[in-house]
């Protein structure tokens, strides 16, 4: 993977919105295939690949 030149302007981002976009696109940009595949892999893995954070606000069910 290429990381990207932080000496020429720091605020450009552009180097991580194409990762996004790429990860993204394997999954046809549909974020339950993509949590799909993440559940799988933890049982694979017997670990966590994401980890979350308490909310504040409790998500609505």
């Amino acid at each position: 993977m290429n990381t990207p030149d932080t000496t020429t302007d720091p605020d450009d981002l552009e180097w991580l919105r194409q990762i996004r976009r790429k990860i993204t696109g394997d999954f046809g940009h549909d974020q339950k295939k993509i949590g799909d595949y993440l559940r799988e892999r933890e049982k694979a893995m017997g670990a966590r690949v994401v980890r979350t954070q308490r909310r504040i606000v409790p998500a609505r069910p």
